[in-house]
């Protein structure tokens, strides 16, 4: 043997040696662990059953999985966003009114009234909304202001009643309800106003005048008129019923009837319309006058009142001689005798002429058919407190068609007092009397001024010095305040009657200015095709566009 195969030979027994040292070495170390490895040089590997694999372990179900929880709630992300997104609309009435003149919009005056109402209101609406909000944009209007005010206040609400389905809600309420009505209903004090959703419009015809629904409509079918603007007074109607039913101690004017007066609805619906209560009560029939009453009118009387019922009144007025009442007596524009209510009126130093004033000045007279000018401007007096109150009115014209003058006694009598607070324009008025036949023409010999509106006052004084005043505000027609005239924007009779009334009632509180809102300007409206796309397109089409999305990203991954 080679020296070459003897060094082989003696490394190849060290390394056999080694191998030998290694394996006992990893047996001891398996001995102990407790764990024993098959000795793969030591016997061969014993062929085991191959076990089945996890699918819910593996890395493609978890990446998926991973994929689908993560697109639902990407989803469940956007549906909550949605719900949250619309409860809060809904709640906050989120919205931009982007019409000229934003119709839709309340004043910042009136929403500050609003916040700040102290009663449980609810809007009672006989309609169903969705008709309202296509009705067209005045019945949409009054939709909008609604929640708009149950956003501002949390104790306002709205509720929308069908008289169809819901027969026996009418039982409620003493009047008869109609379709297109909101009932204003305090739940503090109970009353309530019902309102007519097409008499908050005021409709300018062809003839350059303004009327309500009823008066245009009649305009229109019978004698041809078209409509040249349209506007709403609704703001303004909501709220003074809204300040009527919840005022605890409203103002309340009694209107005495029974001898032949005349329509007093005009003057009534001003007056209710501004925060007033209004009763009625036949003088004839009652021992005396409500106890209750603030404020006394006797409106258009054509009959005369017996010497009981102008008792009546008198005992009234003094207030067992503490006055501090007030009667506002408005003359009927027919000729009839009452000659104990014109006795009655000279006590306190008034008379109402037996004939109408004309008016020869042209610039303040109007011709209306007649072959005299009855109808004439009207000026308030501007030394009186009553102008003072008119200063809120618009610059719209005070007329009158036809006056019967109101003539004044005296200025101071004793502890009587006597105050013009509206009168015809200038000294070049004639009085055409009442017993005129066809030969009577005006001459220059007779012009002279006449009063429209005079106050007459007796006073005392209550512990020796504050003044105490009974007054009788006498007016000369009853059709100064007839809904032709109380009603036309461009004719200032209904603020007449409301001053009268506010001055001597002490309500001249700071009031809220609203500007009525024309339906005539261009507007930016989406059209019901235009809602419809939008609706389909944020309800249905960009869920689906997600879903599908999702769908696609979780097939995706789970091949990776």
């Amino acid at each position: 043997m080679s020296e070459n195969e003897e060094i082989k030979k003696d490394t190849a027994g060290t390394e056999q040696e080694a191998v030998q040292e290694a394996a006992e070495d990893i047996k001891e170390a398996e001995q102990e662990s407790g764990e024993k490895k098959p000795d793969k040089q030591a016997s061969a590997p014993e062929k085991t059953k191959k076990k089945s694999r996890n699918p819910f372990r593996s890395k493609k179900f978890k990446r998926g999985t991973l994929s689908i929880v993560f697109t639902a709630l990407f989803i469940a992300g956007v549906v909550l966003v949605n719900v949250i997104l619309g409860l809060v609309l809904e709640r906050f009435n989120v919205e931009a009114d982007l019409t000229t003149g934003s119709i839709f919009t309340l004043g910042s005056e009136t929403e500050e009234y609003i916040k700040g109402v102290d009663d449980d209101v609810t809007f009672y609406v006989t309609a169903e909304r969705e008709t309202l909000n296509n009705a067209g944009n005045n019945y949409k209007q009054t939709v909008e202001y609604l929640d708009k005010m149950t956003v501002l206040n949390s104790r306002f609400k709205v509720q929308y009643v069908n008289l169809l389905t819901d027969p026996d809600f009418s039982n409620n309420y003493e009047e008869d309800l109609h379709n297109y009505e909101v009932i204003v209903q305090s739940g503090k004090t109970g009353r309530y106003r019902i309102l007519a959703i097409n008499d908050f419009m005021r409709y300018t015809l062809s003839d350059g005048k303004t009327y309500s629904y009823d008066e245009a409509s009649m305009y229109v079918q019978y004698y041809g008129y078209t409509v040249s603007d349209y506007s709403s007074i609704a703001e303004e109607q909501i709220v003074s019923a809204i300040q009527s039913v919840s005022l605890a101690d409203p103002t309340v004017v009694t209107f005495l009837t029974g001898y032949g007066e005349s329509d007093s609805k005009p003057l009534e619906d001003i007056l209710t319309a501004n925060a007033y209560m209004t009763q009625n009560a036949d003088i004839d029939r009652i021992e005396a006058v409500p106890e209750n009453t603030d404020i006394l009118v006797i409106h258009g009387a054509t009959k005369d009142y017996s010497k009981e019922s102008i008792t009546k009144v008198d005992e009234w007025l003094s207030n067992g001689g503490k006055y501090g009442r007030d009667l506002v007596y408005i003359a009927s524009a027919d000729a009839a005798e009452t000659p104990n209510l014109d006795e009655y009126l000279k006590e306190w130093g008034i008379e109402i002429g037996k004939g109408y004033v004309l008016q020869t000045d042209t610039d303040h007279a109007y011709y209306t058919g007649s072959a005299f000018p009855l109808m004439q401007d009207l000026e308030i007096k501007t030394d009186t407190e009553y102008y003072e109150n008119m200063k809120i009115a618009s610059a719209a014209k005070l007329v009158a068609f036809p006056l019967r003058p109101v003539i004044p006694l005296w200025e101071e009598e004793s502890n009587m007092a006597n105050k013009v607070i509206a009168s015809a324009y200038g000294e070049k008025c004639i009085l055409y009397p009442f017993t005129a036949d066809e030969s009577w023409s005006p001459t220059s010999d007779d012009y002279s001024g006449f009063n429209a509106v005079v106050e007459a006052s007796k006073v005392q004084f209550e512990g020796g010095n504050e003044p105490v005043y009974s007054k009788i505000i006498v007016v000369g027609s009853d059709q100064l305040f007839a809904s032709y005239y109380t009603t036309a924007s461009n004719y200032s009779n209904g603020e007449l009657a409301l001053t009268i009334f506010d001055t001597n009632s002490g309500n001249n509180g700071e009031k809220i200015k609203i500007v009525e809102k024309s339906f005539t300007a261009e507007t930016y409206q989406i059209d019901r095709s235009t809602q419809l796309v939008i609706g389909i397109t944020f309800v249905a089409v960009i869920p689906v566009i997600i879903i599908v999305i999702g769908i696609v990203v979780w097939a995706r991954r789970r091949r990776l």
